[in-house]
Order: C-alpha cells, then sequence, then structure tokens
C-alpha cells in the first residue's frame, strides 16, 4: 500500500516537473520581413492594412522607431496631419534626437499651420543633421509662411550647399523672379527636365509642372524688362496657382515699384488677396485698391470673396453686384455671388446666376461643371434640371470624368440604382482616383444590400482620400456598417 502511494507521489512530481519545462516560443519574425510585406501595400495605397502591420510592429519592436517612422509617413501620405505628429512623437520617445522622426513631426506641424512650431524643430534637425535631404527645404518652406524672405531664400541656398534639392532650387527662382529675372531663368533652367537615378533624386512631378509654369510666366521678359511689370506678371501667377506667401512677395515689390495709381490698383487688389488667404489684414488694401481705380472690378471682386469667407454675406452680395455692373462679362463674379446666394438659402437666384456664368462664356465646360455641381450637392431640381444638364455635357462627347461622377449621385438620390452604378462606374474608369465618385460609388453598393462590396469601396475612400471631406464620411459609414 505504501509502495503505491510513493509510486503516485514519483508519477506526480514527475509530471508537475514537465509542466514547469518551459515551452518554446515561435520565432520572432525579423522587423526587416515585416516591413517587406508593407511597402506593396502602401505602392497599393492600401494604407489601412499598412497601419494595422505597422501599429502591430510597434508594439512588437518596442525598441525601434522604424514601424512608427513608416506609420508617420503614410499618415503625411493621407493627410491626416494629428495622426502623423503623433506617430512621430511616438517614434521621439523612443530615440529624442532621430532626425527623420524630428523632420516628419516638422511637416506634419507646418500643415497644421503651426508655423512657429514648425519652424523650432525644422531649425534643431539642420543644426544637428545638415546633410538630411530637404531639411533647409522644409526650415525655407516655414519661414515663407511667416512671411521672412531673407530667412527662406538662405535656407533654399544652404540647402544646394548640403544637398542638391529641385524643390529649393524653384522656390529660389520664385524668390528672384520679381527682383532678377535672368537669375529666376538659370534657376529654373538648372532643374532637370528628366528623371533621374536613383530614385530619390528625381526630380517630383508637381516641380517640374511648376518650373514650368513659372518659366511660361518669365519668357517674354529679359534683363532689361521694368521690373515692376515682371514682379506683377510673377504675383498674378503666383497667386492664380494659390502660392500665397510668394504672391505676396512679387506682389510687395510691384507695389513699390508701381508709377501709377489706376496700375497699382490691380496690384493692391491681387496683393489683398494673397493677404487674406495667408490669413492676414486686408481690407485696407482693397479699400486702396478701389480707390485708386474706381471703375475697377477687381477689388470688389476680392473684397467680396474675403467676405463671404467671413460670413459677412450681406456685404459680399452688395460688392459682388457692383462688381457685375462694371464688368458684366466676368463668369468668376457671377459664380462667387451664387455661393453666396446658396448660402442665404436662395437656391432660385444661385441657379440663375450659374446658369448666367455659363453664357457669358459661350458654354465653357468648367462654368456648366458648377451648375451641375451646384444641382448635384443641393439635392435641387435633380430630375428636371440637374440630370439633363448633366446629360447635355456628355452628349457633346466631353469624357470628364466629374461630369458622370455627378449624375451618378444624382441618379442615386433620384432612385435610378442601376443607371447610377453605370455611371459611377464610368467615371471611375477615366479617373480611378476621383475619391468622390469611389464614395458614390460606395453609398449605391450598400444601397443595394452588397455590403462587402460597399465596405471595399469605403476602406478604399478612407485610404486615398486627401482632402477629409470623404474620409470623414466614408469611416463613418464603415463604423455602421461595421455594428450590422
Amino acid at each position: 500500500m505504501f509502495g503505491k502511494i510513493v509510486q503516485k507521489l514519483l508519477i506526480f512530481f514527475l509530471l508537475a516537473g514537465l509542466a514547469c519545462v518551459p515551452v518554446p516560443r515561435p520565432a520572432q519574425e525579423p522587423l526587416s520581413f515585416v516591413l517587406d510585406r508593407v511597402e506593396p501595400l502602401v505602392a497599393e495605397r492600401r494604407y489601412g492594412e499598412a497601419i494595422t502591420i505597422l501599429e502591430e510592429a510597434g508594439q512588437t519592436y518596442p525598441e525601434t522607431v522604424l514601424p512608427l517612422l513608416k506609420l508617420g509617413q503614410i499618415y503625411l501620405a493621407q493627410h491626416r496631419w494629428l495622426l502623423a505628429e503623433d506617430a512621430f512623437n511616438r517614434a521621439l520617445a523612443r530615440d529624442l534626437d532621430h532626425p527623420v522622426a524630428m523632420a516628419g513631426l516638422a511637416e506634419a506641424l507646418f500643415y497644421q499651420n503651426r508655423f512657429g512650431e514648425a519652424l523650432e524643430v525644422w531649425q534643431e534637425v539642420t543644426a544637428a543633421q545638415p546633410q538630411l535631404p530637404g531639411a533647409f527645404t522644409g526650415l525655407g518652406r516655414t519661414y515663407l509662411w511667416l512671411f521672412e524672405f531673407e530667412a527662406a531664400r538662405q535656407a533654399f541656398l544652404n540647402q544646394l550647399a548640403h544637398y542638391v534639392d529641385p524643390a529649393a532650387q524653384w522656390y529660389l527662382a520664385a524668390l528672384a523672379a520679381p527682383l532678377d529675372v535672368s537669375t529666376a531663368m538659370d534657376y529654373l533652367q538648372a532643374i532637370p527636365a528628366t528623371t533621374a537615378q536613383p530614385a530619390e533624386r528625381q526630380t517630383p512631378a508637381d516641380v517640374l509642372t511648376r518650373r514650368d509654369y513659372l518659366l511660361a510666366t518669365l519668357v517674354p521678359f529679359t534683363s532689361q524688362s521694368p521690373q515692376v511689370e515682371v514682379a506683377k506678371a510673377t504675383g498674378i501667377a503666383l497667386v492664380q496657382v494659390q502660392l500665397w506667401p510668394l504672391a505676396v512677395h512679387a506682389l510687395t515689390i510691384a507695389h513699390e515699384n508701381s508709377k501709377t495709381e489706376a496700375a497699382d490698383a490691380e496690384v493692391l487688389a491681387f496683393l489683398g488677396h494673397a493677404l487674406a488667404q495667408s490669413g492676414r489684414p486686408a481690407l485696407d488694401l482693397f479699400e486702396q485698391a478701389q480707390k485708386a481705380d474706381p471703375d475697377s472690378a477687381l477689388p470688389l471682386y476680392f473684397q467680396g470673396i474675403y467676405l463671404r469667407r467671413q460670413g459677412a454675406l450681406k456685404a459680399a452680395e452688395a460688392l459682388f453686384k457692383q462688381a457685375i455692373e462694371l464688368d458684366p462679362e466676368n463668369a468668376a463674379i457671377y459664380i462667387e455671388l451664387a455661393q453666396t446666394k446658396a448660402q442665404q438659402g436662395n437656391l432660385s437666384v444661385a441657379e440663375a446666376l450659374y446658369i448666367a456664368s455659363a453664357e457669358v462664356t459661350d458654354g465653357d465646360l468648367q462654368f456648366q461643371l458648377l451648375l451641375v455641381r451646384f444641382y448635384a450637392e443641393r439635392g435641387y431640381r435633380i430630375d428636371e434640371a440637374g440630370i439633363p444638364a448633366a446629360e447635355a455635357i456628355i452628349e457633346t462627347g466631353e469624357d470628364n470624368a466629374e461630369v458622370y461622377d455627378l449624375l451618378g449621385w444624382m441618379q442615386f438620390l433620384s432612385g435610378a440604382l442601376t443607371d447610377s452604378e453605370v455611371s459611377l462606374r464610368q467615371a471611375l474608369e477615366l479617373e480611378p482616383d476621383l475619391t468622390s465618385a469611389r464614395y458614390h460609388l460606395a453609398r449605391q453598393l450598400e444601397s443595394r444590400g452588397q455590403f462587402d462590396l460597399a465596405r471595399a469601396e469605403y476602406q478604399r475612400v478612407v485610404d486615398r482620400d486627401t482632402s477629409g471631406y470623404f474620409r470623414e464620411q466614408a469611416l463613418k459609414d464603415l463604423q455602421r456598417l461595421n455594428a450590422k
């Protein structure tokens, strides 16, 4: 009996000992493998999947900044500035002086208009790592938005001294153009027109576009041209592409060199507009421009835009009406007045103004599209006016993705679901990156009970919409669908 008890105890202790033997854990996947899996997802802009993997990697590898850097870069590409800021801050919590993380943080702050904070970070980056590609360019861009133009110019020069950057060359050209057209042309012509190897030294497409645009602006001028004319042309060109601080720089030079009040009126009007768009006071410049040339509609037009965006709709309306009296063939004024009336809820008058804008341009496609967009976005007179207006554009042979998108959305709103899907898919065939069409298609698919397909489209919108508007809507729709 005693022997059996001892035997059982020995078996118990043996089993207990076996239970205490550590079970081998599966080998941890190397981080390089994780990052390799992320790369094709990023290339295909399947950012949601990439983000999930990187967040998990950030927890699995708590000693390295690499997953968090990649995460921040994805959020920058998506224009999700707060999330980018958070990712780079988490990276800096692991490596306080990591230059790439600091540069990413500076970018995230810059695009939130937190220019003072961005400046401080860029200054730290350039002091600690002056060879980091694009660091001085980032510093220069930030100085521009602080209107410290000489400091910006010096930053761009420092960039070229450390690491040649086509963007810095372009900014130097834009700063030089109002003062020295020959120097500006030299900078522009030094930007390589063809792609180079390695890939990181290729000229970005947007820089090439800006280079060609500024070259075309400056071609009519020589070193003997009047400085005021060059500065004025440069400033107006920069306004048209919404590069506000550079426009302010050029137009200020033009204003300081203007010889006549009438010529200065146009400069003052554009300068006021550029300042207003930069968040600076501008009303006094509009008033000066109006006094300098009472027959010009331009100061009234720009002041009206400023007031409308400030919510002073009645005052803006009065200015636009005065501007139309002075320049009845200017379609842009009709559009601004139409938007003002729409904001006031007077859709019938807004409609008439949109129609008038198209008429004075002899049916220009841009203004016809604005009319169709008005119908679609307001849900106003869709069946009797909106859908026929979109179909009329298509009948002219215009293969325009936006008009198919607007038509598809109006067909959806009117209950023609099959026609809606056909139109929306045509829009995406013409322009696969048209986020509004992809969101509208997701809504259409959901309404027909095709929930998995709708989820996939909503996720593409979340991944690809850099405006933020459709992304926020799609996030809400995904949450609603996933709760079912």
